[in-house]
């Protein structure tokens, strides 16, 4: 079976090895074993911080991830996770909505100044951002 040091898991992941171990001092990572005094990570270790960097990177908290991962662990409360994945997930949705509006803004200026650079290349008026402020780039 193919292990990691905690050094290659951190750069596989971008994260600080204090980061790593805190995650297992709060119990998101666990039963890591040794080989002599380094930590040997495996393909399953991987798989959970996979998970728990999906649930950070989309704004879950780390007492949401432990009761997340809770029920795999202990059992316990299924209509809670349940609760938590779809609240999770309406708020990932309204980040995705204000990140579209958000990408729609920047496209609406980045045309805005294409099109000043080539009035100011061609010798033509400049354009107006009224022009500019309801339309919709894709």
């Amino acid at each position: 079976m193919k292990t990691y040091l905690i050094s290659q898991v951190s750069e596989m992941y971008h994260l600080p090895t204090t980061t790593l171990r805190y995650y297992e001092d709060l119990g998101l990572l666990y039963d890591i074993p040794r080989k002599g005094n380094r930590r040997a990570y495996t393909q399953q270790h991987l798989d959970r911080l996979g998970s728990i960097c999906c649930f950070k990177n989309t704004g879950m908290t780390l007492s949401e991830l432990q009761t997340l991962f809770s029920y795999s662990e202990h059992g316990g409360d299924l209509d809670k996770i349940v609760d938590l994945l779809d609240q999770h997930c309406q708020e990932v949705d309204e980040q995705l909505t204000l990140l579209k509006q958000n990408q729609q803004h920047i496209k609406r200026k980045l045309h805005f100044y294409q099109d000043i650079r080539t009035a100011e290349q061609t010798n033509t008026p400049l354009p107006d951002w009224d022009n500019y402020r309801s339309r919709t780039f894709h």
